[in-house]
């Protein structure tokens, strides 16, 4: 017992001594100038840790979202369940110019397929090509980031339909813009994984319509216009 309370004094002892050497420094250095050679807070080290470039690509389950007709059938709702789920697939390069902001390419393609027992079939491509503005948020141990980013860009549109015996190519171009958020982690310094959700919007008021035996152009309304909007998760990895 009296060796442990000696300890303990002893620890008591050191912690005063070192409290009053502290005191003492801080009585003849508060007046100096912060020192410009500090370490860095933990969020600037975790920054300073990052590429500028980044190149990532990624996969996943999309879905459209267009208004479907009232009172459908059973055959009907699978036919335009099918049409609207989709695989969703793409790439993205981006450039930080600023620790928290960049500037890159965007690349996204939606594939989906329906097709019924009445002789009627779909099978549409959308795509997506534009630039992207980008936010990074980073962790204090800077492995894991969360991303935000602003999409505009252009959408190319096919679709090749049968009707019986029939077959018609849909395209159309338009413009379109999007946002997309996700997490990501670092398994390296260079390598990482991230889960990404995507929501691309743009329709179609001008649309090309290909025939075996002519090609003529459709003016839509609004009411028929083509939707391509769109949503996505997708599961991805980027190098640095």
């Amino acid at each position: 017992m009296n060796r442990i309370f000696s300890v303990f004094l002893l620890i008591f002892l050191l912690n005063c001594m070192q409290l009053s050497a502290q005191d003492a420094v801080i009585s003849t250095e508060w007046r100096k100038e912060p020192d410009s050679t500090a370490v860095q807070p933990e969020e600037e080290a975790a920054f300073a840790d990052l590429s500028r470039i980044r190149f990532g690509v990624n996969g996943g389950y999309g879905y459209r979202l267009f208004r479907s007709g009232i009172g459908l059938n059973a055959a009907d709702q699978k036919y335009v369940k099918n049409l609207k789920s989709g695989i969703a697939f793409g790439g993205e390069l981006t450039y930080f110019f600023w620790k928290k902001f960049g500037i890159g390419l965007h690349y996204d393609r939606y594939l989906s397929k329906a097709e019924n027992e009445n002789d009627l079939g779909e099978d549409v491509m959308i795509q997506f090509f534009g630039g992207s503005v980008t936010h990074r948020s980073v962790s204090k141990n800077g492995r894991n980031i969360i991303l935000s980013s602003l999409l505009v860009g252009y959408q190319p549109y096919r679709n090749y339909t049968f009707v019986g015996n029939e077959n018609l190519n849909f395209t159309a171009n338009t413009m379109g813009w999007g946002i997309s958020a996700g997490v990501e982690h670092r398994f390296s310094r260079k390598f990482a994984m991230n889960l990404t959700g995507t929501a691309i919007m743009g329709a179609v008021y001008r649309l090309k319509r290909a025939t075996s035996v002519n090609t003529e152009i459709l003016h839509l309304s609004k009411d028929d216009s083509v939707d391509l909007s769109r949503v996505s998760v997708s599961l991805g990895f980027k190098i640095f």
